[in-house]
């Protein structure tokens, strides 16, 4: 799996620059709010960030710009050099490894709070459940946790070579070799059995069927614009869905 997430990252398709829209508002709900160009009015005390699969750093450095002291970890080498450059190409600091979410290497209760954008729905289920037992243990008394996973109503549920109940290898795409599974709520439920959610969203983008949900990270089925016809009725029928959940460590 390594080398499959090294070749992503080498290859510079379908890599996020700008942190999504829900870890902004998680971060300004729950963390702290902007209130002017460097003033925070702060909803809770935390110290330190962990980034579980940061990938190439875009919320390392989206949290490290406001002052936390925040940490990355990935599987893949190569997106932790991308994301150790950016960080020093920002003037900032942070604290970046290669490892394996299954084995953090912190000590128990060392971050008050954790985030995982689109990362437990690229691996099994059960690799799944270890990983948040993982961030659990790290995690100290009353932390908070975000993380998004890739809901069953998506369009491309049921799309490439399945391996696991709702789980599948993907056979085309950027993410093509890459496990790819798909939440419902009873599986949100135990993989957050550890946890009380205080906050949960199900995000859902539809478009036309021309279209495929690559179209969600900004790339059309072929890589080209299409041109729609709107003297006619358009089938929006395709849909990207992500769950987007916070909660806190009980």
């Amino acid at each position: 799996m390594e080398e499959k997430w090294n070749k992503f990252y080498s290859e510079g398709v379908g890599w996020r620059w700008y942190p999504d829209e829900g870890i902004v508002k998680f971060t300004a709900r729950y963390l702290q709010q902007r209130v002017g160009i460097d003033t925070y009015d702060k909803k809770r005390k935390v110290k330190r960030i962990l980034d579980a699969g940061c990938g190439n750093g875009v919320y390392v450095v989206f949290f490290a710009e406001q002052g936390f002291d925040t940490y990355g970890i990935d599987i893949s080498e190569e997106a932790i050099e991308i994301a150790t450059e950016n960080i020093a190409r920002k003037g900032l600091k942070a604290h970046l490894g290669v490892g394996d979410l299954k084995k953090l290497p912190f000590e128990s209760r060392y971050f008050d709070v954790a985030v995982s954008y689109g990362v437990l729905d690229h691996v099994l289920f059960t690799e799944a459940k270890e990983i948040m037992s993982e961030i659990w243990r790290v995690m100290d008394n009353g932390g908070y946790i975000y993380i998004t996973l890739r809901s069953t109503e998506d369009a491309e549920c049921g799309r490439g070579e399945e391996v696991a109940n709702n789980t599948y290898v993907l056979q085309e795409g950027y993410e093509k070799g890459i496990i790819q599974h798909f939440f419902d709520l009873a599986e949100i439920k135990g993989l957050l059995k550890d946890f009380n959610v205080f906050d949960i969203e199900l995000h859902e983008e539809s478009f036309p069927d021309i279209f495929t949900v690559d179209k969600a990270f900004t790339q059309s089925s072929k890589g080209v614009k299409r041109h729609l016809d709107l003297s006619n009725p358009v089938n929006l029928g395709l849909k990207y869905a992500r769950w987007h959940i916070a909660a806190e460590k009980r």
